[in-house]
């Protein structure tokens, strides 16, 4: 099996939540594009896949080197860009933002947004306005300016992209209801509640038309139209959009399948926003067993789960169940964590702050120095 073929059965049984087989045909993947040649640009794409494997499982250590190798591979080209390019370093930047390193992810995404850029100027000038091969270079514009926060040029690009759909696409394709999909997260973000739920009640006819009302592929949009109610104080609406989501993803992939996260969150935040704190505790309960059932007790991606959870206990003073939580997500925290990590020091500082809570001074102190000092090393 060559390099592609690895690649893709490892992206095949990632997606099927078989994280041991991805692992062993990503790492056989690269096996084989390092027969290429050590310049080929297929050997970085093997690493940058192998890479995006450990960042999505929370091995921030084991991913990082593997882009910065793709990454130099790719310098080391005669292209002066490329979109695969342009992937490795928006993943790069996208881990540096997660540990808090700043000012190396704006570093990132700037250079990621320039090359990006330099690419759909290209194809625009040998396509012209509102052609169908644009899409690419602006969906990689768009998401690139998500990350950064910038929220008008993220809608920008979404509108380019879904005009261009309109213009090149049959009205009941699914490819329209996936473009206004992604417009009208944004728009919500924005606060501009009443186009974001006319763009996602179209994205839902248009899925519910080509899927079946009950697919798992409709639930994303009812997340959105769930958040979007949430967010309008709707919470009626809102719950009833997030469980019919949940419904469809235990149905599909059965209660403790992590494609059912996503609804679950969902529901989570309405039930606490509300401070129906037992059925937030429930669902957040119900996450983190997902979780250590899908990836082992001591995962990096447990962190959150473990700090919300022991949030809802905060919020009800309930300090002595929140500090077992705390205790383990630093740990975790700690034990994953680079030598330029400040997710680490902030779980400490947060512990220190626990411990306080519970009259416990002399501990509180002493993770408090521990805290100081990686801070400082870190800085």
């Amino acid at each position: 099996m060559g390099w592609e073929e690895s690649s893709r059965a490892g992206a095949r049984a990632f997606h099927d939540g078989d994280y041991g087989a991805a692992e062993r045909h990503l790492a056989s993947a690269l096996t084989e594009a390092k027969k290429l040649g050590p310049a080929d640009g297929r050997l970085a794409r093997a690493m940058n896949d192998l890479a995006m494997f450990h960042h999505a499982l929370g091995r921030l250590a084991e991913a990082e080197p593997l882009y910065h190798r793709a990454i130099r591979i790719d310098e080391a080209s005669d292209l002066e860009a490329s979109p695969e390019f342009v992937v490795t370093l928006e993943n790069i930047a996208e881990l540096y933002r997660s540990q808090q390193r700043n000012s190396e992810a704006a570093t990132m995404y700037r250079r990621a947004a320039a090359m990006a850029e330099t690419l759909y100027r290209r194809a625009a000038a040998a396509v012209g306005g509102n052609h169908p091969d644009l899409v690419p270079q602006l969906a990689m514009l768009a998401s690139l300016a998500e990350a950064q926060d910038d929220l008008e040029e993220a809608e920008a690009r979404y509108r380019q992209i879904l005009t261009i759909r309109e213009l090149t696409l049959d009205p009941a394709d699914v490819e329209i209801a996936g473009s206004s999909g992604r417009l009208a997260y944004v728009l919500t973000l924005r606060g501009r509640f009443e186009e974001a739920e006319s763009l996602y009640q179209r994205a839902l006819a248009i899925e519910e038309a080509a899927f079946g009302p009950g697919h798992p592929d409709v639930a994303a949009t009812l997340i959105g139209l769930a958040t979007l109610y949430h967010q309008q104080g709707r919470d009626t609406k809102a719950e009833n959009f997030g469980r019919r989501a949940l419904e469809m993803l235990e149905q599909a992939f059965g209660p403790a399948h992590r494609e059912t996260a996503s609804a679950i969150k969902t529901l989570a935040s309405q039930f606490a926003a509300k401070r129906r704190y037992a059925e937030a505790e429930s669902l957040h309960r119900r996450l983190l067993e997902i979780g250590e059932a899908t990836l082992g007790a001591d995962h990096p991606l447990l962190v959150t789960e473990l700090i919300d959870l022991a949030g809802l206990h905060c919020d009800r003073a309930q300090f002595e169940k929140a500090e077992p939580l705390v205790r383990r997500a630093m740990k975790i925290a700690v034990r994953n964590s680079a030598t330029s990590d400040l997710s680490a020091v902030h779980l400490m500082e947060l512990y220190a702050w626990l411990l306080d809570k519970l009259g416990r001074v002399s501990d509180a102190t002493e993770i408090s120095a521990r805290a100081a000092a990686l801070r400082a090393r870190v800085a």
